[in-house]
């Protein structure tokens, strides 16, 4: 939402894309990959956070608001909110109090209860061994000012019928029956009120610690203390009781034998405040209302959910969502009980709503973004830049909600206030989970599931899709399930609050309607609009030192004792209007009012007690807890690969970083030759006319090929080759013999005559073994000729040769397509290009070979000086002096083709991303070598719905690297190079070795350890990588 309004001074609503250097953006890049290369330390980390949240709960809430505690909500509204009076609201009652504060904090002192007793009694009349029922029926009619006797007092009383001139009141007093005696001869005086806690009037009222005191204090959820007696009358208004009571205060202002102060001084109270008192359960609309917005969110969820192609986990993500939403939510409830947020006032059930809502934006946000970057990118990489780009923007939106949230609160009913609080705190911890357990929860699900790979199980889905012809009306709806349009993505959750906070608010005003709750709060902020509100009393407060202030107490006043004075009053109703009066206080004379470290603490009083009491078991409960998730992602992670990082500064094995081993003892002189198989086993022959075999995965293990004999020395080598199994070497020297050399065994296999040509044969590899021979080898002349031999350990070695082609071949390459079905063997192809540009494909079928010849259509003006085989995708590049044209090998078409190419048609190598399932039911690609929009790689097709991005529709760019050394493309969707690279000669002195062993064309690595050091300074190499984004290392 801050984008929009941001709008006439960007001039876009789009969020903003920071620069990868912008500070903040750094850092979360940073942070990021640091969380997905440690994700059990990232987890450990959020679960002990969890603990220390959610363990306190039980603690801190209870049902019992007597103990310290904090009330638990219920599935009610309650509410203690001032009402303007010049709205014409009747007050159903009106609620006088007295309150008696003796020394700071000791108001439970006998003297004190003695002090309030007797300031009782003289206001209402006798009180001991009160019981109203037995005057039942003797009440009449008296004058304004006639006093009362006592039977007449009590025939007025509510429990014998409510009328115009009923009334009722609550002392602490009543704990003793209103007997001096009983609290004279009480041993235990603060025992038998947290006995009494639960005793009620003689209308059903419980005399709960939280109506008969004030400035109360708690140690392990028993009263210890209190700063103030509070006695309260509630009567109708037109109750002869309420006048006695003014009259008797004036009296006892008069009185000049009394042993207390009293304020205000004369005794009148003039100050009130009209005051709604609700307690209003959940109505069936309210249900109803509740029902729908949870539907409606668990609904948009779960097709979110599904709308994300690239993941597999959903089950596991959905359980993430529940679970940081739980966190979130019992965090917030726990912090707020700790600092005495009071959130009794709205029914449990509004609470989740909210976090819910605003924490999915943010959780879809980022899972998005892992989504849409580069799938062949490492998963710490992918991490990093998601976070990057995401983690900025959600952190924005956080800041705009709570702002939002702060303006809300300050024009909301205190209830709402306090909801918006909750949802203040709950967003907090929603964004730092996000940051520790869903980023390392989301890490280790890329790590473990491929997020980049296509699915599997949509794949019947996109065939439907395909069929059925969406409606046009859908559109939209689709495109907000999907987050495509600005509502859905950057807006919602905060429209969605807000409006949320407006509906809550309305229950606070007679249900009205959120179109006038929102014009009441604008009312609020108007300059012009005062709010009534009791006069300050800022004088009477700083004489006595209140440890609690009337309208703090007032709005404490918990929900239960709400509904049972709604019961006395309006049985039928839900609420009631009382006129509040300021309270009458009465301070001993002998009383110390300054204030000590006994009064009302900052925090909860069951914190306190928590710290005091369960502080040992909470830090070995977290401990606990922590080892056993530690054990637990042990055990699910057992078989993933350490993604550690060392402190020494070693590569982790999840991320390939580019490296350079020099591989010791190697070469005298140059190499000429290199071979390497998948498994890291490599090949090498130098002009020292030594043959060399390193094994990278263990520790580059090497041994030399040494020839036994004569007829075993293979130089010149013409061809070498290895098969995938790195278990066999074929050398072919330049005299007609091809040898093996077994590399595990280390020794020489067999071997044969098989003749040669004068140069090097353009295909020279190995294929499949068939069944009891050991190797099998490709050979592919110039001349056009195909040989294929099978090398056996006990029999001759068979040799076929066939002329599948005609022409010079300049070019040769073999490859496995992919079967078509499940139960067909992957059949051989070899691809040849001759001189004259025409491209044979060979196919072997049950031991014989077929070849055809592939046409390009249009055809090329240009001759055809190089062929690439994508088998992967079953393609082939044909590659001209600037164009490369794109093929599809089973119908032989032509898919696409490159124009205005730069380079040397034998230079020309390919990448791309993992083919995936296209919408449109076809494979597809999310990159090519230069392309970056999803390609469709089938050949062409009736139109489908939703149609597919084709190769004219996909955008190119162009990468150049100014580097002129040797290149090759990975699988993984890189290319690796290799340059020269000469930095300025410091002096002549250290020229002249080079020139001198320049001269001969070879040069001597082992000789001069001195110039070696030199040449380091002054002439080198330098490794670089190119991805297909454009980043280069």
């Amino acid at each position: 939402m801050i984008w929009y309004f941001l709008y006439p001074f960007r001039g876009t609503t789009e969020p903003p894309s920071l620069s990868p250097a912008h500070p903040l953006r750094r850092s979360f890049t940073r942070y990021g990959r640091e969380a997905s290369r440690h994700p059990v330390i990232t987890i450990l980390i959020s679960v002990a956070l969890a603990t220390c949240l959610i363990y306190p709960f039980p603690f801190l809430y209870t049902n019992n608001f007597t103990n310290g505690a904090s009330n638990l909500p219920h599935h009610v509204w309650t509410a203690a909110q001032p009402v303007q009076e010049n709205m014409g609201t009747e007050p159903d009652v009106v609620m006088r109090s007295i309150w008696v504060h003796g020394s700071y904090m000791k108001a439970l002192g006998r003297d004190v209860l003695l002090a309030g007793l007797e300031i009782q009694d003289a206001l209402l009349g006798q009180t001991i061994n009160f019981d109203p029922k037995l005057s039942a029926g003797l009440g009449k009619p008296v004058g304004h000012d006639t006093p009362l006797s006592l039977e007449m007092r009590d025939s007025f009383h509510a429990i014998n019928g409510l009328s115009e001139q009923s009334w009722f009141f609550h002392s602490p007093l009543l704990y003793w029956s209103c007997s001096p005696e009983a609290i004279a001869e009480d041993d235990d005086i603060v025992s038998t009120i947290n006995e009494s806690s639960q005793r009620s009037t003689s209308v059903n009222v419980t005399l709960r610690h939280s109506i008969v005191f004030s400035g109360k204090r708690f140690e392990d959820h028993r009263l210890v203390a209190a700063d103030a007696l509070v006695i309260t009358l509630v009567h109708k208004l037109d109750s002869p009781v309420g006048r006695q009571w003014e009259r008797q205060a004036q009296a006892l202002a008069q009185s000049s034998t009394s042993p207390w102060r009293m304020y205000p001084r004369d005794g009148r109270v003039n100050n009130s405040q009209v005051y709604e008192f609700k307690f209003q359960p959940l109505s069936v609309q309210d249900d109803i209302f509740l029902a729908i917005a949870y539907s409606i969110t668990v609904i948009y969820f779960l097709l979110s959910l599904t709308k994300l192609r690239a993941l597999k986990s959903r089950f596991g993500l959905m359980l993430t969502v529940v679970a940081q939403t739980v966190i979130s939510i019992m965090g917030s409830f726990t912090i707020c009980a700790i600092l005495k947020i009071d959130l009794s006032r709205i029914p449990r059930e509004v609470y989740p709503f909210v976090v819910v809502a605003v924490g999915l934006e943010n959780m879809f946000r980022l899972v998005n973004a892992v989504i849409i970057t580069p799938s062949q990118s490492k998963t710490s990489s992918r991490i990093a830049e998601a976070l990057g780009q995401a983690g900025p923007i959600a952190l924005a939106g956080v800041g705009q909600d709570l702002l939002i949230l702060y303006l809300l609160s300050k024009v909301v009913a205190p209830g709402v206030a306090a909801f918006c609080i909750f949802a203040a705190v709950a967003l907090i911890f929603d964004f730092v989970l996000l940051l520790t357990f869903f980023v390392a929860v989301l890490s280790v699900d890329v790590r473990r599931t491929e997020l980049s790979d296509s699915l599997e199980t949509v794949k019947s889905q996109r065939k439907k899709l395909g069929a059925a012809k969406p409606k046009r009306h859908n559109a939209w709806v689709n495109a907000v399930l999907s987050g495509k349009t600005p509502i859905s993505t950057r807006i919602a959750g905060t429209i969605v609050m807000v409006c949320f906070i407006l509906v809550l608010q309305g229950h606070f005003f007679d249900n009205e309607s959120p179109l006038r709750t929102l014009s009441r709060a604008l009312q609020f902020v108007r300059p012009d609009h005062q709010l009534s509100s009791p006069p300050p009393v800022s004088q009477l407060s700083v004489d006595i030192n209140q440890a609690r202030s009337p309208t703090a107490w007032l709005r404490m006043q918990d929900h239960e004792t709400a509904r049972e004075v709604i019961h006395v009053i309006k049985p039928d109703t839900h609420s009631y209007i009382a006129r509040v009066y300021d309270p009458l206080v009465f301070v001993l004379d002998s009383s110390d009012r300054t204030p000590t470290k006994a009064g009302v603490r900052r925090f909860l009083p069951a914190a306190y007690d928590f710290a005091r009491n369960q502080s040992t078991v909470f830090v070995v409960s977290v401990l606990i807890v922590v080892a056993a998730v530690s054990l637990l992602m042990n055990y699910l992670l057992w078989n993933e690969e350490d993604t550690s990082h060392d402190d020494d500064g070693t590569i982790h094995k999840e991320d390939p970083l580019m490296t350079v081993t020099t591989l010791t003892p190697g070469h005298d002189l140059d190499v000429v030759m290199l071979s390497a198989s998948p498994d890291g086993v490599v090949v090498s022959v130098g002009l020292d006319r030594r043959i060399r075999v390193w094994d990278l995965q263990q520790n580059d293990r090497s041994h030399y090929i040494s020839p036994t004999t004569n007829e075993l020395y293979p130089f010149p080598i013409l061809a070498m080759a290895i098969d995938e199994q790195a278990e066999w070497v074929a050398l072919l020297s330049v005299t007609g013999r091809l040898m093996l050399w077994n590399i595990n065994e280390k020794q020489w296999g067999p071997s044969g005559i098989i003749g040669t040509e004068t140069r090097a044969p353009p295909l020279f590899s190995f294929k499949s073994p068939k069944p009891g021979a050991i190797a099998s080898l490709l050979i592919v002349w110039t001349s056009g000729s195909l040989i294929e031999v099978n090398f056996h350990r006990e029999s001759a070695n068979q040799i076929v040769e066939l002329k599948p082609w005609e022409g010079l071949i300049s070019s040769a390459k073999q490859f496995v397509a992919k079967p078509t079905t499940t139960d067909t063997e992957p059949p051989l192809h070899i691809v040849v290009l001759t001189t004259k540009g025409t491209i044979y494909l060979a196919s072997q079928l049950d031991d014989k070979w077929d070849s055809t010849t592939i046409t390009l259509f249009p055809p090329s003006t240009q001759k055809i000086k190089a062929i690439l085989p994508l088998p992967k995708l079953n393609l082939l590049l044909a590659i001209t002096d600037t164009t490369a044209t794109l093929l599809h090998l089973p119908t032989q078409s032509t898919l696409h083709t490159f124009t205005d190419l730069d380079a040397r048609p034998q230079s020309l190598q390919c990448f791309h991303s993992v083919k995936r399932h296209a919408f449109c039911g076809h494979n597809g690609l999310a990159s090519f070598s230069l392309a970056r929009r999803s390609v469709c790689t089938a050949p062409s097709q009736p139109s489908s719905n939703p149609p597919c991005n084709t190769w004219s529709s996909a955008t190119l760019t162009v990468h150049k690297v100014p580097h002129n050394g040797a290149w090759q493309a990975l699988p993984c969707g890189a290319i690796v190079g290799v340059t020269k690279h000469r930095a300025s000669r410091r002096s002549s002195s250290s020229d002249s070795p080079s020139r001198s062993s320049s001269a001969s064309g070879l040069r001597h690595r082992r000789a001069g350890a001195l110039r070696g050091l030199r040449g380091e300074e002054t002439d080198g190499w330098e490794a670089w990588t190119l991805e297909a984004r454009g980043e280069k290392h």
